[in-house]
């Protein structure tokens, strides 16, 4: 009898964890993604690099209409933005990296994070892959 009950303690134990790791593939699959650890590649390193799906301009339309000029600042001309595409088409990782006063950094990445439209990813081997998007900004001063 103590032999039956341990087998049976057993199989359940098993179909609990099978149970559990197929609903854990079905949400991956969900999110059309499995690993967001792994590597980030450059431009130059994948097949297909990422692109917005509405276009790059949409992009700095909504630039245009929701930044805000830091006051009390000199005027800046160009603004480099770097970011991550990732594989499920959200951005991640906002900096930006050239010499700017820090309320034009805060307010650009305040701005690219409220930015929601979403990205095509960058394809390697015929596989999405998360990308550094290097994205200038040029500032009419006029």
């Amino acid at each position: 009898m103590k032999i039956k009950i341990k087998y049976f303690i057993i199989l359940l134990l098993m179909f609990t964890s099978a149970t559990i790791i197929a609903q854990d593939e079905q949400y991956q699959k969900k999110l059309h993604y499995v690993n967001t650890v792994e590597k980030i590649f450059l431009n130059n390193e994948v097949d297909i690099q990422p692109k917005l799906m509405y276009g790059e301009n949409a992009m700095y339309r909504f630039m245009s209409r929701n930044f805000k000029f830091p006051k009390n600042e000199s005027p800046v001309t160009e603004i480099i933005c770097s970011f991550i595409v990732e594989i499920d088409g959200t951005i991640s990782d906002i900096k930006v990296i050239n010499n700017v006063p820090e309320s034009y950094q805060k307010e650009v990445i305040r701005v690219m994070n409220k930015f929601d439209e979403p990205w095509y990813p960058a394809v390697k081997d015929k596989k999405q892959v998360r990308c550094q998007y290097i994205l200038p900004i040029k500032i009419n001063l006029i």
